[in-house]
């Protein structure tokens, strides 16, 4: 068994009038130590898939309808809350997307990490031990100790996203979800934390989720590579799977690379995706890519595909059901 296994999870939000199809059959698998990318348009469904595995979804709006969520051997949707309590934080933590809000704005940055530390205490370190692990942390991200009693509004936005970083890796996670961690960032602070969290995570040896639309930070941090569309995975397989030129891909994964600017081309730099994310509300039949596909057929207006898989490389399309396409 992988060490995170999501299998067929299905999940939607509702306000009483409409019901948005957030994740519809939603599997993915992670191996130990390994760092897996979750690319995929705005809306695919990727930030409900983390808050589905914190089991973070808000009470009134966000239901799982079916599936399951395996996390080192432990069914994380039978768990207790109090039990979970005790695997956010302690062995599966999240950076949220925008460092501006994730912070606490009356609390110092080192109260935030002191907070984290205390609630998953299982050492039972004294009140100097927690501060001098504070004081480690803010080593650890490249902030001096001595910041630790300054306030969020004082850092600089890359000075922020590391003390968030800090606060997520405090208690020493098996498994770090990073999503999107560098959208509020400029492209040298970004290489910046990219290169940190890389350096971490082999210096704890954690598992890791990238959540980005960029490509680039993909090729840059990930060992695997999974897309998403319309709430459920599409393809998924290994770097050299998405990257080498030669291997077989998935229409929309051929229209996320061909909307990357191509500075080599004088005729068409780039080739975007015609069309927009079908509405969750209301999906279309079939695939759900068929309405932007360059390659529908009639088939993929009325059947849904299943996923074929092949060496480890897994393709949810129909062009790719007989071995050898």
């Amino acid at each position: 068994m992988s060490f995170l296994d999501i299998r067929d999870l299905t999940v939607v939000y509702t306000n009483g009038r409409e019901t948005v199809h957030a994740l519809n059959d939603f599997s993915l698998r992670l191996e130990r130590g390994k760092t897996l990318g979750l690319v995929g348009e705005t809306g695919a469904g990727k930030t409900t898939a983390a808050l589905s595995i914190m089991r973070l979804l808000p009470e009134r709006t966000g239901r799982v309808l079916g599936g399951s969520v395996t996390f080192d051997g432990a069914d994380l949707r039978s768990l207790k809350e109090e039990e979970m309590r005790v695997v956010r934080g302690g062995k599966i933590s999240m950076i949220f997307q925008d460092p501006m809000t994730s912070l606490n704005p009356v609390l110092t940055v080192g109260e935030q990490i002191f907070e984290t530390l205390e609630l998953h205490n299982i050492e039972n370190r004294s009140h100097q031990q927690l501060w001098e692990r504070v004081d480690e942390m803010l080593a650890l991200v490249g902030i001096p100790p001595e910041r630790k009693k300054d306030y969020p509004h004082q850092f600089s936005g890359g000075m922020k996203q590391r003390v968030v970083i800090a606060i997520a890796l405090a208690c020493s996670p098996q498994l770090l979800i990073a999503d999107e961690p560098t959208t509020a960032l400029d492209v040298t602070i970004q290489a910046q934390v990219l290169a940190m969290m890389d350096e971490l995570k082999q210096k704890l040896d954690m598992s890791m989720i990238m959540i980005t639309h960029d490509l680039g930070i993909v090729a840059q941090t990930c060992d695997d590579v999974a897309v998403v569309y319309a709430g459920e995975i599409i393809e998924s397989g290994s770097f050299e799977d998405f990257f080498m030129q030669d291997k077989r891909r998935h229409p929309y994964t051929r229209g996320l690379f061909g909307s990357i600017p191509n500075i080599d081309s004088r005729e068409r730099r780039l080739t975007p995706i015609e069309g927009l994310m079908p509405d969750p509300t209301n999906l279309p039949e079939g695939c759900r890519f068929h309405p932007r596909c360059p390659d529908c057929t009639e088939r993929c207006r009325t059947e849904r595909p299943t996923a074929h898989e092949r060496g480890g490389h897994v393709i949810r399309c129909h062009l790719f059901e007989k071995e050898g396409e």
